[in-house]
């Protein structure tokens, strides 16, 4: 083993392991991306049944119960 071969090698396996580490690692952050999406329209859309839900039981005009309060 010359120097050359063993600083070509170790060179090899670095550039290999920085180019998988980059791979899992812009897997990670785009499931972390789609995961958060998903999160953010489940919560979206919870919020849009918490309001159609409090409009369905609510009063239906204000001014009329007001009238008949009174």
């Amino acid at each position: 083993m010359t120097p050359t071969y063993v600083i070509e090698t170790i060179f090899t396996s670095s550039l290999l392991i920085f180019f998988f580490y980059s791979c899992f690692a812009t897997l990670i952050v785009c499931l972390a991306y789609l995961i958060s999406e998903e999160v953010h329209r489940v919560l979206e859309e919870r919020r849009e049944e918490m309001e159609l839900q409090a409009r369905l039981t609510g009063p239906v005009d204000a001014v009329v119960d007001e009238v008949y309060e009174m």
